[in-house]
């Protein structure tokens, strides 16, 4: 069978979508698919398309902020491609989707990447609606015949949007670390990590006001720790964050990185203690997958939409505001090291046994075959009745 790929970015300039997209189809059964991915260049291409070797991927220019190509749109019509499957919403590759059922009716899959989070549409619900009611006219969201959610929380949220077509919930994965790769630490503190996107809806804002707070009732807790955020500034975001490490004077505790990449990024999870993602709401965070395959203890809160790590004692339930932050971080510092290093030995315990690609992979061929047809309904497909 012949897949096409449509994303909008095949860099870093994707954030988390492009290990997840990647890393996903890199290990398909070639056998069994041929894959083609259609994407867009832009500032980081140049560095990181030697990562999807040997993977084919086709490489436009964008024309506006929309992400309009006639060159794509003429490309994958003229491919012969069996089903479409697009990686993100609201831009141009969304839009496509009604083209290409209009020329060619087959079989389209949609990953929205939490971009149907509650989250997002409470905050930029009035725009969304907007692009799916009025430019797409809901052409596009009528035209997909199955969507790929990346948990059970965001297959609730995509029925909460509306969206009555089947859903298949197959989880992002990850690649383990190589046993014997090794990193020296350059001081003697203990360090706790952010890794994303430096914007609102990842609340670092919050974890610096609990940062704040434990400085001022629990000083002693912070003795030793330093609190490091990597990751490029969104909207502005950076001027608030530093604003916050101002007011509290926490200059001494927390380090801004910018956003780190390849081996920068595996030092930083190999170096590091534990890791926190105060998030609004997610799809299902790469990060977590990242910091639990090194062997880190998490802090994280429910809409990460991994409950797994709850359940399994490999990570800290923190809510979304900063008093919760606050006293499940303080309760966190307070527990010796071993039973720290307890929940990250348990978080790589269950990315080993229920987050890997090869899983993956394999359940997105299944859905690949039964959209064409050639098998039977796999049990992860939700289908209303």
């Amino acid at each position: 069978m012949k897949i096409d790929i449509l994303t909008c970015s095949v860099s870093r300039s994707a954030g988390g979508l492009l290990d997840a997209i990647r890393d996903l189809y890199k290990k398909m059964d070639r056998s069994k698919s041929d894959i083609s991915v259609y994407s867009y260049i832009d500032t980081d291409t140049e560095s990181d398309l030697p990562s999807w070797t040997p993977m084919d991927v086709k490489l436009y220019e964008k024309t506006n902020p929309f992400f309009y190509s006639a060159e794509i749109k003429k490309d994958i019509l003229a491919s012969g491609a069996d089903i479409l499957h697009v990686h993100g919403l609201w831009r141009y590759p969304h839009a496509f989707v009604t083209s290409w059922k209009k020329h060619t009716n087959k079989p389209v899959v949609a990953t929205p990447h939490g971009m149907l989070d509650p989250y997002i549409i409470s905050n930029q619900g009035f725009v969304k609606r907007l692009l799916g009611n009025v430019l797409f006219a809901n052409k596009a969201f009528k035209h997909i015949d199955c969507y790929h959610a990346l948990c059970q929380a965001e297959l609730d949220a995509i029925r909460a949007f509306g969206i009555k077509e089947p859903v298949a919930i197959i989880p992002n994965g990850i690649d383990m670390p190589a046993e014997n790769k090794h990193y020296e630490r350059t001081d003697d503190k203990k360090h706790l990590l952010f890794l994303g996107r430096l914007h609102p809806k990842k609340g670092v804002d919050m974890l610096l006001e609990a940062i704040g707070k434990i400085k001022q009732n629990n000083k002693q807790l912070l003795d030793g720790w330093i609190i490091d955020i990597v990751g490029w500034p969104q909207e502005g975001f950076d001027q608030k964050l530093n604003a916050i490490v101002n007011k509290y004077s926490l200059q001494e505790y927390v380090i801004f990185h910018g956003g780190l990449f390849g081996e920068a990024k595996e030092r930083m999870y190999a170096t590091s203690d534990a890791y926190i993602l105060p998030s609004h709401g997610e799809g299902l965070p790469m990060t977590v997958l990242e910091a639990w395959a090194w062997g880190l203890p998490v802090i994280m809160t429910p809409q990460c939409n991994i409950p797994e790590g709850f359940e399994s004692n490999a990570a800290i339930k923190i809510e979304n505001n900063a008093e919760s932050i606050y006293q499940n971080l303080t309760k966190f510092l307070s527990l010796s090291n071993e039973d720290q290093k307890n929940l990250g030995a348990n978080g790589k315990e269950l990315v080993k046994n229920h987050f890997t690609w090869d899983l993956s992979a394999k359940k997105m061929e299944e859905l690949y075959e039964w959209m064409l047809e050639k098998d039977k309904k796999p049990g992860f497909v939700n289908v209303l009745k």
